[in-house]
């Protein structure tokens, strides 16, 4: 029920930014490849990482049984991660670091010791309330790791 809720109240802010803009962007969940293997979005967290406001984000698989993203900071299975400042309205380029408010860096993290860092793609912000982000990302470095879709992320500080 809360899954439906999400995708139906982002595609009510996707309809609404599209009335007014050209934007074109699909409301379909977060999912993709990760080294080689189907991947699919099933929640994100999101914690500061320094005092300038740049945060640390993971995307967990569906595959990762949790009520809460908030209580798995570290995930034990192939999963997103992205470091980037959270503000409403910006599109953020992807980026290998995030060094400015307008870029974001995505890596996929397949293993403790196996880290890819995507080479092209965009996040949008959407909406921030009660410390839950809604937005869309892009991401890729080649055809075996990519990732494209909506997500909601829980703003865990």
């Amino acid at each position: 029920m809360r899954k439906a809720s999400f995708f139906l109240s982002l595609s009510l802010i996707l309809t609404l930014i599209n009335c007014g803009d050209e934007l074109d962007i699909p409301d379909n969940p977060l999912e993709g490849q990760i080294d080689g293997m189907e991947w699919s979005y099933g929640s994100a967290n999101a914690y500061r990482l320094t005092t300038d406001g740049q945060f640390r984000a993971r995307f967990l698989s569906k595959l990762e049984a949790v009520s809460d993203p908030c209580t798995r900071p570290s995930p034990g299975l192939t999963h997103v991660k992205a470091i980037f400042r959270p503000a409403l309205g910006v599109s953020y380029s992807v980026a290998p670091q995030a060094i400015d408010q307008n870029q974001v860096q995505v890596a996929f993290e397949i293993s403790a010791s196996k880290t890819l860092i995507a080479t092209s793609g965009f996040m949008e912000v959407y909406d921030i309330n009660n410390s839950v982000l809604v937005g869309y990302l892009q991401a890729q470095l080649d055809d075996g790791n990519k990732v494209e879709g909506a997500f909601q992320m829980s703003l865990c500080d």
